[in-house]
């Protein structure tokens, strides 16, 4: 039994003596072989930036031909004659809707800042335009996510630094969001 016990030490050893010389020589061929260097870690830590996964596809249509909604111009305010003070009767006017920056990452939803404001009231004519301040590309679609498009306006879509503009013409409760993030939601009350 002792004999055995010496034979497998030696075996073991043997193995272990080849296993150091074989890691030896890879070494040396390692050492032989052109020189990689890892890569640099840095303790600063820089700030995340957002990428629009979307952001092929708006390139694609900024550079397509969009037409562009008409808008009715503002009238001028008119005296009213009858009154014994004067006061002025105001046309339609113009509201507007600011689509932030970064509302093209999930966030905005829980603040209700996806559109500033997220809630607009206006009378029957007059008009709200959406100012797209955000580098990615949006749409304001009226309807809502879970049901989508109502078919009474859309922007398709408004690249960064565009807007677009519709004219309410009948009263009533306006949802829409953007068909490329779909948690953005707004509404429009209409008097």
């Amino acid at each position: 039994m002792a004999t055995i016990d010496k034979a497998a030490i030696g075996f073991s050893i043997a193995i272990i003596a080849v296993g150091v010389g074989f890691a030896f020589y890879m070494g040396g061929i390692q050492d032989a072989g052109p020189a990689i260097s890892a890569p640099i870690v840095s303790n600063t830590v820089e700030p995340k930036t957002q990428t629009d996964p979307f952001a092929d596809i708006a390139s694609k249509v900024k550079e397509s031909p969009v037409e562009k909604p008409v808008m009715k111009q503002e009238e001028k305010p008119v005296m009213k004659q009858e009154q014994k003070q004067e006061t002025v009767k105001t046309g339609p006017k113009t509201v507007t809707v600011e689509i932030p920056v970064g509302t093209a990452v999930p966030g905005c939803e829980s603040t209700n800042e996806c559109y500033i404001p997220a809630s607009v009231a206006i009378n029957i004519g007059d008009t709200v335009k959406w100012n797209n301040v955000d580098t990615a590309a949006h749409t304001v679609t009226g309807g809502s996510p879970a049901d989508g498009p109502s078919g009474v306006f859309d922007s398709s879509l408004v690249m960064g630094g565009a807007s677009y503009a519709f004219t309410f013409d009948k009263t009533g409760s306006y949802d829409y969001f953007c068909m490329v993030h779909p948690w953005m939601i707004g509404d429009v009350q209409v008097n």
